[in-house]
């Protein structure tokens, strides 16, 4: 990509975004969630509560902040690491890169040859020895930049580096209540699924989640979500059934038989209702309900607000994760969470 004034120097709104971005930022981290922002005739308003109403504006800002400050330490450690080198081998760093780019680097015609080809028409104005001759200084100065970033990953591999920076995290703990849910408040790793009961990638996930509650037992709380799209015509209908289901004390029950069906049809969420042993009468007129389908659109507001559209969605202890996870991923993902709640706060 060319670099042009308009690159380098982002419009003011923008800088200015990013730097009310950073100072929010700032603040926050130095206030938890329950630091106190104002008291109205005795009511207390705290940070957590006024974080909640403005999350949807909050969170993609915090992102980038974390994404610029981890591209600036990443390039704090790579200078450091650069310094040092070049100090243990008694020359300036310009000369330490200069002998990792250095040297003949051979391009094989072929490689041109196919270059030209898929590109052919990017070169129209040039002719084909020209426009050759550029893909071959292209490609060796590919070659050379790979050859670099080898020496600066030999660098990293060989340097003792404890990253702290930590990515922005959800406001979890606030999102399970009324939610159904299996464990303790008290287990180190919550897991929160935005689900749908027809989409297919969350049928696949169902065993995956299954098989991470049975394994992890008291150390994961797992929290359900509904979140029906509407590409999915009976997504709605079967949340609203399990939210039914709920409120005679069989959610569980009932969604492990939705997931575990061929088809979710009319159907055949009255015939779980049925083997189940639900109240008929007090199952149809909860369908019918305001409650039940405020409840359920409660959870694809809170959806909305935190940037998922999309099912299956997962938030492991604040961390957002999108799509299906085998077994491993998650299991990556709690012993980190594990490890780091074992570990002591200095």
């Amino acid at each position: 990509m060319l670099l042009t004034s308009r690159n380098l120097f982002p419009p003011l709104h923008r800088l200015l975004i990013i730097l009310i971005g950073i100072n929010t930022a700032a603040v926050a981290s130095a206030q938890s969630g329950e630091t106190l922002l104002a008291t109205v005739n005795d009511r207390k308003i705290t940070q957590q509560e006024i974080d909640r109403t403005v999350l949807a504006q909050l969170w993609p800002l915090e992102q980038q902040i974390y994404a610029l400050r981890k591209a600036a330490l990443e390039n704090h450690i790579v200078r450091i690491l650069l310094e040092d080198e070049a100090r243990r081998r008694g020359i300036s760093i310009e000369e330490l890169k200069r002998r990792w780019t250095e040297g003949s680097v051979e391009v094989a015609p072929g490689q041109i040859e196919q270059a030209f080809l898929e590109n052919e028409a990017a070169f129209a104005q040039m002719s084909p020895d020209e426009a050759k001759e550029r893909i071959r200084l292209d490609l060796e100065s590919q070659a050379r930049m790979r050859s670099y970033r080898a020496s600066v990953l030999k660098l990293k591999e060989n340097a003792r580096i404890d990253v702290q920076l930590k990515p922005p995290s959800l406001p979890y703990s606030t999102l399970d209540i009324d939610s159904p849910t299996i464990g303790d408040r008290s287990a180190p790793v919550t897991i929160i699924a935005f689900s749908d009961f027809q989409c297919p990638f969350c049928k696949e996930s169902y065993p995956v989640i299954k098989q991470v509650i049975e394994r992890y037992g008291a150390d994961v709380r797992f929290v359900f979500k509904h979140l029906p799209l509407s590409i999915h015509k009976q997504a709605l209908p079967a949340a609203l059934a399990a939210y039914c289901a709920g409120q005679q004390g069989s959610f569980w029950q009932y969604h492990d038989a939705l997931f575990s069906a061929e088809t979710v049809s009319a159907a055949t969420m009255e015939r779980i209702a049925s083997q189940i042993n639900l109240d008929a009468v007090r199952f149809n007129s909860c369908l019918k309900s305001d409650d039940s389908r405020n409840a359920v659109l409660k959870d694809s507001q809170e959806a909305r607000k935190l940037g998922i559209d999309g099912t299956p969605a997962f938030i492991v202890n604040g961390k957002p994760v999108r799509g299906v996870l085998d077994f491993e991923s998650f299991k990556n993902m709690i012993e980190q969470e594990l490890k780091a709640a074992r570990t002591p706060r200095n």
